[in-house]
């Protein structure tokens, strides 16, 4: 049986109805995705250590789990958890250059071999000119060489 012409155009075809409501549906259903981190957010996530002078990282015995460091653009400060104790500074950043003051922190000792890790981590914080992300992995850079490298962890989550 053949519609109309009149009936075609007050009534769409039911296919075009389904058509829309599935192009709503992903539509709405991308809106309540969360944002994935963004590409080159130096400031935002709190970076968790993943490899330090080319060996992946791995929290000694009796520290508190591997250091993080955190980037705030309003301050220019940077701060985190170095494996034993707290630590904040300062740092400036111009373009892919990367450079971080003095850094001081909390004074609490921990097992020698935490130690250790915690003043290697001081130290590559202070080599540190230039920084890269790639594929949400923050690299740090001393004479065009990596010497640590970061996971994102958004901010907000444990």
């Amino acid at each position: 049986m053949a519609l109309s012409p009149a009936r075609e155009t007050a009534h769409p075809p039911p296919m075009n109805k389904l058509r829309f409501l599935l192009l709503l549906a992903a539509a709405l259903g991308a809106l309540l995705l969360p944002r994935p981190l963004r590409a080159a957010a130096l400031e935002g996530p709190t970076w968790t250590l993943t490899e330090l002078a080319g060996k992946a990282f791995v929290a000694p015995a009796g520290g508190r789990g591997a250091p993080t460091l955190q980037f705030e653009a309003a301050k220019k400060s940077a701060n985190g958890f170095s494996g034993v104790n707290r630590y904040f500074g300062g740092y400036e950043k111009d373009g892919d250059k990367l450079k971080f003051g003095a850094i001081a922190g909390t004074k609490i000792a921990g097992p020698p071999e935490a130690m250790q890790a915690e003043r290697a981590f001081h130290s590559m914080l202070v080599s540190v000119s230039q920084w890269q992300i790639a594929d949400g992995a923050l690299a740090l850079l001393s004479e065009g060489k990596v010497v640590a490298r970061f996971a994102a962890r958004p901010a907000g989550e444990k």
